[in-house]
């Protein structure tokens, strides 16, 4: 099965389509914009990969210009902006616990008070290679598109590098960093190799994290891995390795946690589901058509997962079995993370933004940025009180869900 590029050309004339299509029957509060009612859209630097985040009345965005900003909810305006670094904020998700906001950048990971925006700690990853001949310097820690996820104690960081570090919300000190060791068979260990975690997920006392491995040195070979860490002592409990294996970076989602199920969907549009007690895979949805790669994770709202199924369509399956509940066809695939609510799925296909119903998967909105001639949605979207909240290229915009 071949797989295109993360970002293949999509077919916009049908979606163009289906635009006028819902423009004729739905409100819309100006150009670009069918079936969305805007609240406030601001202008800022650049773009961000990172998902905002919302905490009481202030919404956190990072842009391209490696600033934080803390936004009114309400009008947008701007309660403190803090400048981390250079580099765009860029990975997948801004958190806020214990009154810290957590932001990945590119090479590095920041803590700030969440009132005042001050920086409270920096967070380098280990390096990302090891074998470095003489004369040369190893690649810096990557959190380039990691889902970060936190305790009331501790935030863990997944990094390029195949690593894991639960790092202290307030002081940024490490309590301790996991990394996956020599693993049988690996001819890359010989020399300079590349392996990296980008999600890792918290369940009780546990972390979920999964880890892409270039088995030989160029990359050629790969695996996933699923690995199950001691929340406290970072010690490692298991790891499965999942049964598809390719060339490049297999897995990139956050996992989910189902009952006794750990699911996690790859981006070769597979989806699996291993039972955390045996570590066996008790279930797989891979659609055979499947033919895109597929960025996004899966969403699960209650009983139902929603994914990407890599064939054009968002699939919404029973997270006990895979069985299908629903298919939405639509002519791409997700450039970010889903965002499900009580009512609707919404997620970027980059210029534009389509919103489903979530029980049946119709589509009730397509819309695109405004006040703008070369629109992007960057980030994934995030929901509080009936809002939603995205990045988009030059700007922190915020509307009415529909």
């Amino acid at each position: 099965m071949r797989f295109s590029a993360l970002y293949h050309e999509c077919s916009l004339a049908a979606l163009a389509a289906l635009s006028l299509a819902l423009c004729s029957c739905q409100d819309a509060t100006g150009p670009g914009t069918p079936g969305v009612r805007s609240r406030w859209y601001q202008a800022q630097s650049g773009w961000a990969w990172a998902r905002p985040a919302v905490s009481g009345n202030v919404v956190y965005f990072g842009d391209g210009d490696g600033e934080v900003i803390a936004r009114d909810v309400g009008t947008g305006d701007r309660k403190w902006t803090t400048r981390v670094g250079q580099q765009p904020i860029d990975g997948s998700n801004i958190l806020v616990r214990g009154g810290v906001v957590v932001a990945p950048a590119l090479n590095y990971t920041v803590g700030l008070d969440a009132a005042t925006g001050a920086q409270l700690w920096r967070f380098n990853a280990p390096d990302d290679t090891v074998g470095v001949q003489p004369g040369y310097v190893a690649g810096p820690g990557t959190v380039a598109a990691s889902r970060i996820d936190a305790d009331d104690q501790s935030v863990y960081i997944p990094a390029w590098g195949a690593s894991v570090s639960a790092v202290d919300l307030r002081t940024g000190m490490a309590r301790w960093v996991w990394k996956p060791g020599k693993i049988d068979g690996d001819t890359a260990t010989s020399g300079v190799f590349r392996s990296g975690s980008m999600s890792a997920r918290v369940s009780g006392d546990t972390i979920f994290a999964t880890l892409w491995h270039f088995v030989n040195r160029p990359g050629g070979y790969s695996q996933a891995w699923v690995v199950a860490i001691d929340r406290l002592t970072g010690g490692e409990l298991w790891r499965v390795r999942l049964p598809y294996e390719g060339s490049g970076v297999l897995v990139e989602a956050m996992p989910v946690v189902y009952q006794n199920l750990v699911i996690v969907h790859t981006l070769s549009a597979r989806t699996y589901a291993i039972d955390r007690t045996t570590q066996r895979v008790v279930w797989e949805f891979t659609v055979p058509s499947a033919h895109i790669s597929t960025i996004s994770g899966a969403e699960l709202y209650g009983d139902v997962l929603y994914v990407d199924g890599g064939d054009e369509q968002i699939h919404a399956l029973r997270a006990r079995d895979g069985s299908v509940v629903w298919n939405s066809p639509f002519p791409a695939h997700a450039t970010s993370d889903l965002l499900v609510t009580q009512r609707r799925v919404t997620f970027p296909m980059d210029g534009q933004l389509i919103v489903l119903d979530r029980e049946t998967g119709r589509i009730v909105a397509i819309t695109t940025q405004p006040h703008t001639y070369d629109p992007l949605f960057s980030s994934a979207a995030t929901f509080s009180n009936g809002r939603v909240f995205i990045n988009v290229a030059g700007a922190a915009w915020c509307f009415d869900e529909p």
